[in-house]
Protein backbone atom coordinates (compact mmCIF):
# COMPACT_ATOMS: atom_id res chain seq x y z
CA UNK A 1 0.00 0.00 0.00
CA UNK A 2 1.09 3.62 -0.90
CA UNK A 3 1.78 6.33 1.77
CA UNK A 4 1.71 9.70 1.68
CA UNK A 5 4.88 10.42 2.44
CA UNK A 6 6.16 12.77 -0.31
CA UNK A 7 2.74 13.59 -2.21
CA UNK A 8 2.35 16.93 -1.68
CA UNK A 9 0.31 20.22 -3.41
CA UNK A 10 2.61 21.48 -4.93
CA UNK A 11 1.75 24.85 -6.72
CA UNK A 12 -1.34 26.66 -7.83
CA UNK A 13 -0.53 27.77 -11.69
CA UNK A 14 -2.40 31.17 -12.55
CA UNK A 15 -2.24 32.51 -16.18
CA UNK A 16 -1.15 35.94 -16.76
CA UNK A 17 -0.61 37.91 -19.70
CA UNK A 18 2.67 39.26 -18.80
CA UNK A 19 4.71 38.29 -15.55
CA UNK A 20 4.71 41.76 -14.25
CA UNK A 21 1.35 41.51 -13.83
CA UNK A 22 1.52 39.34 -10.82
CA UNK A 23 4.21 41.39 -9.30
CA UNK A 24 1.97 44.34 -7.72
CA UNK A 25 -0.40 42.17 -5.83
CA UNK A 26 1.60 38.58 -5.15
CA UNK A 27 4.86 40.22 -4.11
CA UNK A 28 4.46 43.98 -3.45
CA UNK A 29 1.55 43.70 -1.27
CA UNK A 30 1.86 40.09 -0.05
CA UNK A 31 5.46 39.41 -0.08
CA UNK A 32 6.04 36.40 -2.69
CA UNK A 33 9.72 35.87 -2.97
CA UNK A 34 11.25 34.36 -6.30
CA UNK A 35 11.27 31.48 -6.69
CA UNK A 36 12.34 30.17 -10.08
CA UNK A 37 11.46 30.45 -13.71
CA UNK A 38 12.04 31.38 -17.03
CA UNK A 39 10.52 30.61 -21.03
CA UNK A 40 9.90 26.81 -21.80
CA UNK A 41 8.68 26.55 -25.48
CA UNK A 42 5.66 28.46 -26.52
CA UNK A 43 5.12 29.66 -22.31
CA UNK A 44 6.94 30.93 -19.83
CA UNK A 45 6.22 30.39 -15.99
CA UNK A 46 7.88 31.69 -12.89
CA UNK A 47 7.16 30.65 -9.39
CA UNK A 48 6.76 32.80 -6.04
CA UNK A 49 6.82 30.99 -2.55
CA UNK A 50 4.90 32.34 0.51
CA UNK A 51 7.03 30.39 3.36
CA UNK A 52 7.49 26.39 3.23
CA UNK A 53 3.81 25.76 1.62
CA UNK A 54 2.35 26.21 -1.43
CA UNK A 55 3.35 28.16 -4.16
CA UNK A 56 1.90 30.04 -6.80
CA UNK A 57 2.85 29.78 -10.33
CA UNK A 58 2.52 32.71 -13.21
CA UNK A 59 2.14 31.02 -16.02
CA UNK A 60 2.61 33.89 -19.56
CA UNK A 61 2.83 33.10 -23.37
CA UNK A 62 6.01 33.17 -24.80
CA UNK A 63 5.14 32.72 -28.57
CA UNK A 64 2.30 33.56 -30.71
CA UNK A 65 -0.07 31.09 -30.86
CA UNK A 66 1.01 28.93 -27.91
CA UNK A 67 -1.66 27.15 -25.84
CA UNK A 68 -1.50 30.06 -22.84
CA UNK A 69 -1.96 32.47 -25.54
CA UNK A 70 -5.03 30.54 -26.39
CA UNK A 71 -5.95 29.89 -22.74
CA UNK A 72 -5.97 33.73 -22.18
CA UNK A 73 -7.96 34.49 -25.00
CA UNK A 74 -10.61 32.35 -24.14
CA UNK A 75 -10.62 32.36 -20.32
CA UNK A 76 -8.45 35.76 -19.74
CA UNK A 77 -5.97 35.94 -16.48
CA UNK A 78 -7.33 33.17 -14.07
CA UNK A 79 -6.67 29.76 -12.61
CA UNK A 80 -4.69 27.38 -15.14
CA UNK A 81 -4.29 24.04 -12.91
CA UNK A 82 -3.27 22.84 -9.64
CA UNK A 83 -0.16 20.44 -9.35
CA UNK A 84 0.84 18.16 -7.35
CA UNK A 85 3.83 15.89 -7.18
CA UNK A 86 3.94 11.99 -5.67
CA UNK A 87 6.90 9.72 -5.10
CA UNK A 88 5.45 7.41 -8.43
CA UNK A 89 4.21 8.55 -11.45
CA UNK A 90 3.46 4.75 -12.62
CA UNK A 91 1.57 4.38 -9.06
CA UNK A 92 -0.53 7.24 -9.03
CA UNK A 93 -1.34 6.73 -12.38
CA UNK A 94 -2.67 2.97 -11.85
CA UNK A 95 -4.59 4.20 -8.78
CA UNK A 96 -6.64 6.90 -11.20
CA UNK A 97 -7.11 4.57 -13.16
CA UNK A 98 -8.58 2.10 -11.55
CA UNK A 99 -11.29 5.03 -10.12
CA UNK A 100 -11.90 6.02 -13.52
CA UNK A 101 -10.02 8.63 -14.21
CA UNK A 102 -8.89 9.62 -17.70
CA UNK A 103 -5.59 10.35 -17.95
CA UNK A 104 -3.90 12.84 -20.76
CA UNK A 105 -0.57 14.40 -21.93
CA UNK A 106 1.34 12.12 -20.28
CA UNK A 107 5.32 12.66 -20.83
CA UNK A 108 8.29 11.15 -20.06
CA UNK A 109 10.93 12.99 -21.90
CA UNK A 110 12.67 14.60 -18.59
CA UNK A 111 13.85 12.04 -16.62
CA UNK A 112 13.86 15.10 -13.72
CA UNK A 113 10.21 15.53 -14.88
CA UNK A 114 8.16 12.65 -15.31
CA UNK A 115 4.11 14.15 -15.75
CA UNK A 116 0.36 13.54 -16.76
CA UNK A 117 -2.97 15.57 -16.64
CA UNK A 118 -5.91 15.22 -15.81
CA UNK A 119 -8.73 17.59 -18.24
CA UNK A 120 -10.99 20.00 -15.80
CA UNK A 121 -14.12 17.94 -17.40
CA UNK A 122 -12.18 14.82 -15.61
CA UNK A 123 -10.97 16.22 -12.37
CA UNK A 124 -13.93 16.94 -10.40
CA UNK A 125 -12.49 20.07 -9.02
CA UNK A 126 -13.46 21.92 -12.54
CA UNK A 127 -9.54 22.82 -13.06
CA UNK A 128 -6.74 21.36 -14.33
CA UNK A 129 -4.67 18.65 -12.68
CA UNK A 130 -0.92 18.19 -12.79
CA UNK A 131 0.48 15.09 -11.78
CA UNK A 132 4.27 14.67 -11.27
CA UNK A 133 7.27 12.68 -10.19
CA UNK A 134 10.13 14.79 -9.93
CA UNK A 135 14.08 15.32 -9.22
CA UNK A 136 13.26 18.13 -6.67
CA UNK A 137 17.26 18.67 -5.63
CA UNK A 138 18.59 18.55 -9.05
CA UNK A 139 15.20 21.41 -10.32
CA UNK A 140 16.46 23.53 -6.80
CA UNK A 141 20.08 23.00 -8.23
CA UNK A 142 18.91 24.73 -11.25
CA UNK A 143 17.07 27.58 -9.59
CA UNK A 144 19.89 29.79 -9.51
CA UNK A 145 20.82 29.71 -12.37
CA UNK A 146 17.15 31.42 -13.31
CA UNK A 147 17.51 34.17 -11.35
CA UNK A 148 14.53 37.30 -10.99
CA UNK A 149 14.05 39.69 -14.40
CA UNK A 150 15.27 43.18 -13.22
CA UNK A 151 12.05 44.56 -13.19
CA UNK A 152 11.25 42.24 -10.51
CA UNK A 153 10.27 44.49 -7.02
CA UNK A 154 11.59 44.00 -3.94
CA UNK A 155 8.72 42.12 -1.51
CA UNK A 156 7.01 43.58 1.01
CA UNK A 157 7.67 42.47 4.89
CA UNK A 158 7.09 38.89 5.81
CA UNK A 159 4.84 36.54 3.66
CA UNK A 160 2.12 35.36 5.63
CA UNK A 161 1.65 31.97 3.74
CA UNK A 162 -1.38 30.75 1.83
CA UNK A 163 -3.68 28.90 4.33
CA UNK A 164 -6.02 27.86 1.96
CA UNK A 165 -7.54 27.64 -1.94
CA UNK A 166 -11.34 27.35 -1.71
CA UNK A 167 -12.70 25.39 -4.61
CA UNK A 168 -15.88 24.81 -6.01
CA UNK A 169 -17.24 20.87 -7.06
CA UNK A 170 -20.50 20.02 -8.56
CA UNK A 171 -19.46 16.38 -7.66
CA UNK A 172 -18.01 16.17 -4.26
CA UNK A 173 -17.57 12.40 -4.77
CA UNK A 174 -15.20 12.49 -7.74
CA UNK A 175 -13.96 14.95 -5.92
CA UNK A 176 -13.15 13.15 -3.17
CA UNK A 177 -11.78 10.12 -5.28
CA UNK A 178 -9.37 12.52 -6.86
CA UNK A 179 -7.86 14.31 -3.62
CA UNK A 180 -7.81 11.74 -1.10
CA UNK A 181 -8.23 8.20 -2.28
CA UNK A 182 -5.62 9.17 -5.61
CA UNK A 183 -3.37 12.29 -4.32
CA UNK A 184 -3.75 11.04 -0.87
CA UNK A 185 -4.80 13.60 1.00
CA UNK A 186 -5.54 13.95 4.93
CA UNK A 187 -9.23 15.06 5.40
CA UNK A 188 -8.59 17.45 8.33
CA UNK A 189 -12.71 18.58 8.40
CA UNK A 190 -16.12 17.86 6.28
CA UNK A 191 -20.02 18.58 7.08
CA UNK A 192 -22.51 18.15 4.64
CA UNK A 193 -21.32 19.57 1.26
CA UNK A 194 -17.92 20.14 1.81
CA UNK A 195 -14.59 19.47 2.98
CA UNK A 196 -10.89 20.30 3.94
CA UNK A 197 -8.28 18.35 2.49
CA UNK A 198 -4.30 18.66 3.31
CA UNK A 199 -1.03 17.76 2.10
CA UNK A 200 0.87 19.11 5.31
CA UNK A 201 0.90 23.21 6.32
CA UNK A 202 -0.13 25.48 4.42
CA UNK A 203 -1.30 22.65 1.24
CA UNK A 204 -4.91 23.21 2.05
CA UNK A 205 -7.93 22.91 0.02
CA UNK A 206 -11.30 23.86 1.06
CA UNK A 207 -13.96 21.88 -1.68
CA UNK A 208 -17.33 22.52 -1.59
CA UNK A 209 -20.29 21.34 -3.76
CA UNK A 210 -22.05 24.63 -4.94
CA UNK A 211 -24.63 24.10 -3.11
CA UNK A 212 -23.42 24.91 0.50
CA UNK A 213 -21.17 27.83 1.22
CA UNK A 214 -19.12 27.01 4.60
CA UNK A 215 -17.20 28.27 6.79
CA UNK A 216 -17.82 31.76 5.73
CA UNK A 217 -20.58 32.87 3.10
CA UNK A 218 -18.74 35.55 1.72
CA UNK A 219 -15.76 33.68 0.81
CA UNK A 220 -18.11 31.88 -1.96
CA UNK A 221 -19.57 35.21 -3.49
CA UNK A 222 -17.60 35.76 -6.50
CA UNK A 223 -17.60 31.95 -6.95
CA UNK A 224 -19.24 31.23 -10.72
CA UNK A 225 -18.82 27.81 -11.05
CA UNK A 226 -16.61 24.57 -10.66
CA UNK A 227 -12.89 25.41 -10.24
CA UNK A 228 -10.95 27.77 -7.92
CA UNK A 229 -13.14 30.06 -6.11
CA UNK A 230 -10.59 31.85 -4.07
CA UNK A 231 -6.87 32.09 -2.25
CA UNK A 232 -6.66 32.70 2.06
CA UNK A 233 -3.72 33.97 2.47
CA UNK A 234 -2.76 33.93 6.38
CA UNK A 235 -0.03 33.07 9.03
CA UNK A 236 -1.91 29.85 10.49
CA UNK A 237 -4.07 26.65 8.88
CA UNK A 238 -7.14 26.51 9.76
CA UNK A 239 -10.50 24.15 10.12
CA UNK A 240 -13.95 25.54 10.62
CA UNK A 241 -14.26 25.75 14.06
CA UNK A 242 -10.74 28.05 14.29
CA UNK A 243 -11.89 30.20 12.07
CA UNK A 244 -15.20 30.94 13.67
CA UNK A 245 -13.85 31.42 16.92
CA UNK A 246 -11.18 33.79 15.78
CA UNK A 247 -12.34 37.18 16.52
CA UNK A 248 -10.60 38.79 13.71
CA UNK A 249 -10.94 40.13 10.14
CA UNK A 250 -11.41 38.10 7.58
CA UNK A 251 -10.52 40.58 4.44
CA UNK A 252 -11.18 40.53 0.84
CA UNK A 253 -9.02 42.06 -1.33
CA UNK A 254 -10.37 44.41 -4.22
CA UNK A 255 -10.69 42.75 -7.76
CA UNK A 256 -8.14 42.55 -9.78
CA UNK A 257 -7.97 41.68 -13.36
CA UNK A 258 -4.57 41.56 -14.30
CA UNK A 259 -4.44 38.25 -12.41
CA UNK A 260 -8.08 37.11 -12.25
CA UNK A 261 -8.59 35.34 -9.24
CA UNK A 262 -9.93 36.47 -5.47
CA UNK A 263 -7.80 37.28 -2.48
CA UNK A 264 -8.67 36.77 1.04
CA UNK A 265 -6.60 37.64 4.19
CA UNK A 266 -6.63 36.61 7.91
CA UNK A 267 -4.91 37.94 10.12
CA UNK A 268 -4.07 40.70 7.80
CA UNK A 269 -0.77 42.53 9.00
CA UNK A 270 -1.31 45.63 6.90
CA UNK A 271 -3.99 48.26 6.53
CA UNK A 272 -5.97 48.77 3.69
CA UNK A 273 -8.49 51.34 3.09
CA UNK A 274 -9.57 49.75 -0.40
CA UNK A 275 -10.06 46.31 1.13
CA UNK A 276 -13.42 44.85 2.19
CA UNK A 277 -13.12 43.57 5.93
CA UNK A 278 -16.54 41.24 7.37
CA UNK A 279 -16.91 39.80 10.60
CA UNK A 280 -17.36 36.38 10.84
CA UNK A 281 -20.48 34.60 12.29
Amino acid sequence: MRTSIGAKLDHLAIGVVQWADSYPRFVSELGGKWGYGGPNGDFAPYQLDFGEGLRLEFIAPHTPGGFMERFIERRGPSPHHFTFKVPSLDDTIADLTRLGFEIGGESREQPVWLEAFIHPKETGVGTLVQIVESDDQFIDSQASKMPAPQDFPEPSGHAQGIALVGVTTSDLGRAHDLLVRALLGDVLDNGDGWFLVSWGDHRSLLVRDHTVSPWAPPLWDTATGDGVAFVLFGSENQTAASLHESTQLLTRLPHEAATGIPVWLLEPNRTNSKSMPISLP
